[in-house]
């Protein structure tokens, strides 16, 4: 009698594809983890005479758990001369990790206590006259200031004003938001009136509302704002942040909040220019990236969600009389 092979359930193959390509994913992204450079994600070189101006949420800083050591290589690495600052809880402890520079901050931050300013370096740059907080952008408290600031480029540069916003966030918060862009406009008009020059910058949370996208809400942002001059510097990437994502599991998905925009004698250099998320960001080009606690994003798990995000302007000759 001849003996019948016996078959292999028909699951076991799928079963085993489905292993290795876990294997594979677990084992590419260990692979990626140790063959990262350090500086991969980083800043690329300032081409002297330009005005490099960043943007970045600290996350609660310092939060718990973060890796001051760590910001403390990151910020410098930027190598710009602004670097506006959001959620930020201790404002010694941020002077520390930037020796040699100034700090400007807000004397409030809305119910959470998140204040917000700029960073700058008195070696490039000089603050003229007293920075101004704008509490009607706080709403009555309830969400956070502005704050700006003049500043002028040391050896003949120009003078201009730079604003820091932190807008309401979450998509509930969408009708809220599209007041503080009312008395955002009126802000920048006032600011503009003794120069035009005005580069506003931050954490916008475009998220859209509940039942829309981030698409619509940019394009109503662009609209209201633009009315007042200002253009903004378009982030060809597509995103500045990490979230949970909806699945809620290791994966993190991308997107848009922090953003920067430019009026006045700098409006020529915005088609020139681009908005540049670093870090995470850069390594993961925008898309989704898992972080385990075995394999954690550094950048991410270890300093904040957002990315920092940098602009580099060509200025012209000072314009003040």
């Amino acid at each position: 009698m001849t003996r019948r092979r016996r078959r292999r359930p028909r699951w076991l193959g799928a079963a085993l594809v489905i292993v290795l390509v876990l294997a594979w994913s677990l084992a590419g992204e260990s692979i990626r983890r140790r063959l990262a450079l350090p500086g991969e994600g980083g800043a690329p070189n300032k081409v002297a005479g330009r005005l490099r101006v960043a943007t970045w949420n600290l996350r609660n800083f310092p939060d718990e758990g973060q890796d001051l050591t760590r910001l403390a290589t990151r910020l410098p690495e930027l190598a710009a001369d602004v670097i506006a600052v959001q959620e930020i809880h201790d404002a010694a402890r941020l002077k520390q990790l930037m020796p040699g520079w100034e700090l400007v901050l807000s004397a409030a931050g809305g119910r959470g206590g998140q204040k917000l300013g700029f960073l700058y370096d008195p070696s490039r740059l000089e603050l003229v006259g007293s920075p101004r907080e704008h509490e009607q952008l706080a709403m009555g408290g309830s969400v956070r200031p502005g704050l700006s600031g003049y500043l002028r480029v040391r050896g003949g540069g120009p003078d201009f004003h730079v604003l820091v916003v932190h807008l309401k966030a979450r998509d509930e918060g969408y009708a809220l938001r599209r007041s503080q862009w009312e008395v955002l406009a009126e802000i920048v008009q006032e600011i503009a009136r003794d120069d035009d020059d005005v580069i506003v910058l931050g954490d916008f949370n475009a998220t859209g509302p509940t039942q829309g996208g981030p698409d619509a809400e940019l394009k109503a942002l662009d609209a209201r704002l633009g009315a007042v001059g200002l253009q903004r510097v378009v982030n060809r990437s597509g995103c500045s942040v990490y979230w949970d994502g909806a699945r809620r599991d290791a994966w993190h998905e991308p997107s848009l909040l922090d953003l920067v925009w430019v009026a006045g004698l700098l409006e020529a250099e915005v088609a020139k220019a681009h908005a540049e998320p670093l870090l995470h960001c850069a390594r993961h080009v925008c898309r989704p990236f898992r972080s385990t606690p075995t394999y954690p994003e550094r950048d991410y798990t270890d300093l904040s969600d957002h990315c920092p995000v940098i602009v580099d302007l060509e200025p012209g000759p000072d314009d003040d009389p």
